[in-house]
């Protein structure tokens, strides 16, 4: 059986995530992608990454980048998003600002910003593999809510109903669930 292309991203698509925009200063200018393949990595040490195509224009500076910012947009922030990613097809671009930090450039009015430094850039199919170590972090004024993207269209999403994950942060006892043949051991 051969699964095609479209086949995965229908599925894959099923996974709801944030849309963030990465941004890093190249010489005197700031360069921007728009990136849904966004993760952490690790606690200890406190790792993120971000899977950029081979083909954006974003990754040919990689080579050059020695830190990155990620920015979690707000649901009021699909323009950028759009933006970003190169759909943007008013005349005018929509209203946006880096703030320059120590850390390097911060999109304001995010939801949420992490600072990073590159650590290593990893091949990945059609797609690279960018790790940072996270040297800072801002959180934007709240009430908010995350822009979302889900089945290839942006999303809302409801704060109405909550109910508490675990912290899975400190758990290091849990012993491995095997199922056999349908029964748990």
């Amino acid at each position: 059986m051969t699964l095609s292309q479209r086949e995965f991203r229908t599925a894959i698509g099923h996974f709801a995530t944030g849309v963030a925009v990465i941004a890093a200063q190249v010489g005197d200018e700031v360069h921007a992608m728009t990136a849904n393949a966004v993760s952490s990595l690790s606690l200890d040490p406190m790792l993120i990454l971000f899977c950029p195509s081979k083909g954006a224009r974003f990754a040919q500076f990689l080579p050059e980048l020695t830190t990155f910012s990620i920015n979690i947009l707000r649901e009021e922030q699909q323009a950028l998003s759009n933006f970003f990613a190169g759909a943007w097809r008013d005349t005018q671009a929509p209203a946006f600002r880096f703030v320059r930090t120590a850390a390097g450039p911060r999109l304001e009015g995010a939801l949420a910003s992490l600072n990073c430094e590159l650590l290593e850039t990893l091949e990945g199919g059609d797609h690279l593999v960018v790790i940072g170590r996270v040297t800072a972090t801002h959180i934007g004024t709240s009430p908010r809510q995350p822009l979302i993207f889900f089945k290839g269209q942006y999303r809302s999403m409801s704060l109405a109903e909550e109910s508490p994950a675990p912290d899975l942060a400190n758990v290091n006892d849990e012993p491995a669930h095997i199922f056999y043949m349908g029964t748990q051991r």
